[in-house]
C-alpha cells in the first residue's frame, strides 16, 4: 500500500469517527449548559424569589420570579414577562437583561431549563419544551395571570422554545431576538465539513412554527451577529404570521438589551405600548 493510500485511509477514518461522534452526541454538542451562576438579581438591586418548577414527570428546574417595580411605569406595567435564554448560558449571565426588562415595568419569570444553572437533569429538545410549558402553566396557574397579560421575551435557542409554545397558547406579544430557523442551519455553520442536515435529529424548527403564532411579534436581530447571521432572522420574518415586525440593531449575539442603545429601547417601548397592552390592564402583575 502506498503512502498516499495510507494517508487517505487515516483521513477517511478520522472523518468517519468525527461524524459518528456528532451523530451520537449532537445534543451535548448543541446544548452547552453553564452550571455556575455568575450573578443574581440581588446584586443588581432587584428583589426576587427563587422558584422550583417541574414538568409532569420531569426533573426540578429553577427560576427567578421578580415582582413588578413598586411603582410600575412604562409599557410593561401590569404585565408579566416570561424570559427564555439561549443554549450556551444561564440566568446568572443575564441579570443585566432582566434589569432592563424590569425597568420597563414588567414582573418577570426567568427560568433555567433542566441541566442549566442549578436545575436538575440533562437538557434535551423535548425536555426543554416541557419546561417552557411548565413555566407558562406556573404563570397562568400559580400566579393566576391571564395569557393576554404575559409577554414572552426569548433569545437565540429560546426563540425556538417560544415559537413551539406559541402554537398552543396566545400571549400578549413576543419579543424574539437572534432567532434561528432550525438547529441544522446553526450546526452546519459550526461544522461545515460534515453532512449535518442528513445526520441531525434536533429540530428546534422556529421557521416551521412561527407561521402558526398569531400574537404580535417583534423580531430583533443584530446586523453584526456572527453566531446566528441576520439572514436566518430574515427567513423567520418571511415565514412569520402577521402581525410581525423586524427591528435591526448593532452589537453582539443576543445582546440588544445591553448593546442596543437608546434607539433600541425607544423602538421597543413604542412597539410594546402599541402591541402588548391588553384592554383595561391594571398594575398588579
Amino acid at each position: 500500500m502506498t503512502w498516499w493510500l495510507v494517508g487517505l485511509f487515516v483521513v477517511g477514518f478520522g472523518y468517519l469517527a468525527v461524524a459518528m461522534i456528532f451523530a451520537a452526541r449532537q445534543e451535548a454538542l448543541f446544548f452547552k449548559p453553564k452550571r455556575d451562576l455568575a450573578s443574581a438579581p440581588a446584586e443588581a438591586g432587584l428583589a426576587y424569589e427563587d422558584v422550583a418548577l417541574a414538568a409532569d414527570g420531569g426533573p426540578t428546574f429553577r427560576g427567578w420570579w421578580l415582582p413588578a417595580p413598586s411603582e410600575p411605569h412604562g409599557p410593561g406595567a401590569g404585565l408579566a414577562l416570561l424570559y427564555l435564554h439561549g443554549a450556551n448560558t444561564n440566568l446568572g449571565d443575564r441579570v443585566d437583561a432582566l434589569a432592563f426588562w424590569h425597568e420597563l415595568g414588567f414582573a418577570i419569570l426567568a427560568i433555567d431549563y433542566r441541566g442549566y444553572g442549578r436545575s436538575e437533569g440533562r437538557p434535551s429538545e423535548l425536555g426543554l419544551y416541557a419546561d417552557t410549558h411548565a413555566a407558562w402553566s406556573w404563570l397562568t396557574g400559580e400566579r393566576g395571570l391571564s395569557p393576554d397579560r404575559i409577554v414572552i421575551a426569548a433569545e437565540s435557542m429560546g426563540v425556538s422554545l417560544a415559537t413551539e409554545l406559541g402554537q398552543l397558547v396566545r400571549p400578549a406579544a413576543m419579543v424574539l431576538e437572534a432567532g434561528f430557523t432550525r438547529a441544522a442551519d446553526v450546526a452546519q455553520r459550526r461544522y461545515p465539513w460534515l453532512p449535518v442536515k442528513q445526520m441531525i435529529r434536533l429540530q428546534l424548527a422556529s421557521e416551521d412554527r412561527i407561521g402558526s403564532v398569531w400574537c404580535p411579534k417583534l423580531l430583533v436581530h443584530s446586523v453584526a451577529d456572527r453566531t446566528v447571521p441576520i439572514t436566518l432572522g430574515r427567513r423567520l420574518e418571511r415565514r412569520a404570521a402577521p402581525p410581525c415586525r423586524m427591528l435591526t440593531v448593532r452589537g453582539g449575539h443576543a445582546r440588544a438589551c445591553v448593546e442596543g442603545g437608546e434607539r433600541y429601547r425607544r423602538e421597543l417601548e413604542r412597539w410594546l405600548a402599541a402591541s402588548a397592552r391588553p384592554e383595561g390592564a391594571d398594575t398588579d402583575a
